[in-house]
Order: structure tokens, then C-alpha cells, then sequence
């Protein structure tokens, strides 16, 4: 790849990372203990058996959500890394 397909394909990246980002702030918090873990938010419907179904569901569909754009974001920030060290 030339320098230029180089710069290219990071200031591709780096529009995905924002984007990643983003979509992880809307479901989830960074845990500031531990670099590039998100911690999903929960939101408390209310008290009956259904409404925690409905919690326990939410949970679980954002929690991959999560695992999924934490993965993607690892992977982004690895390929910036290579390129930024020339060796992608």
C-alpha cells in the first residue's frame, strides 16, 4: 500500500472508532478501571414480573450489542496501531 492508501484507510478507521464510540456511549458506560470495557447501562422499568422480563431481555440484547462493539473497537485501534507504526 502506498502512503497515501495508508492515510486514507486510518482516516477511515478513525470514522469508524468515533463511530463505534458512539454507539457504545448510547448503551453503555467506560469503566474507568479497566481500558476499552463498557459497562451496560440498565434502566429500571418498574417492579412487576414483567417489567423485569422485559429488563433481564434489554440486558442481554444490549450486553452483546456491547461485546460486539467492544470487539470491533479492539480491532480498530490494533489496525491504527500497525499503521501508526508502519508495519500494517
Amino acid at each position: 500500500m502506498t502512503p497515501e492508501d495508508l492515510k486514507k484507510l486510518d482516516a477511515d478507521l478513525a470514522e469508524e472508532e468515533a463511530e463505534v464510540r458512539k454507539e457504545l456511549k448510547a448503551v453503555a458506560s467506560e469503566n474507568p478501571l479497566v481500558k476499552g470495557d463498557f459497562d451496560v447501562a440498565v434502566e429500571d422499568i418498574g417492579e412487576t414480573q414483567e417489567d423485569a422480563a422485559q429488563e433481564a431481555s434489554e440486558l442481554d440484547r444490549n450486553q452483546a450489542m456491547v461485546d460486539t462493539l467492544e470487539r470491533r473497537l479492539k480491532e480498530l485501534l490494533y489496525a491504527r496501531e500497525k499503521i501508526k507504526n508502519g508495519t500494517y
